[in-house]
């Protein structure tokens, strides 16, 4: 079974704690397998989703949680930066993914398993579309209308 590594910002997002606590925690090895490879941290997850974080012995517990907190994640694109790309002739990123309190900004966000939504205004397709979403061909789609 192989076990599942994720990055400082993930962990702190997940146990809500700040990335550079998070990092203190790993150097001090009271995160369970987290080990440094090249310059990022690799931190194991265990069956709930969590980094397992021992505790010192000495001080008050730690506050942070220990069950994964379901935070949603939204997409969308910004409107904004699509019109001024438009008109200063740019390629800046307009998709905007916001998970938990962060906001990262991207041409293409790829969700395994389902597709990816893509930015290319120097690719548009016959329709004049500059962003637009690619599904596999296996996906099952559902369409209603608001009515």
């Amino acid at each position: 079974m192989s076990k599942t590594y994720i990055g400082t910002t993930q962990a702190a997002c997940r146990l809500h704690l700040s990335v550079q606590r998070v990092r203190k925690l790993a150097m001090d090895g009271r995160i369970e397998g987290a080990f440094k490879e090249g310059r990022r941290w690799k931190i194991p997850v265990s069956s709930n989703g969590m980094p397992k974080i021992s505790r010192k012995k000495k001080g008050p517990k730690g506050r942070w949680r220990v069950y994964k907190q379901e935070i949603m994640t939204f997409i969308h694109v910004n409107q904004i930066q699509l019109r001024s790309n438009l008109k200063n002739k740019t390629h800046d990123p307009v998709i905007s993914v916001k998970m938990g309190g962060d906001t990262f900004l991207s041409n293409e966000v790829k969700i395994p398993g389902i597709g990816r939504l893509i930015y290319d205004p120097e690719h548009k397709k016959n329709c004049g579309a500059t962003v637009w979403f690619e599904i596999d061909p296996d996906i099952p789609l559902k369409l209603s209308r608001f009515t």
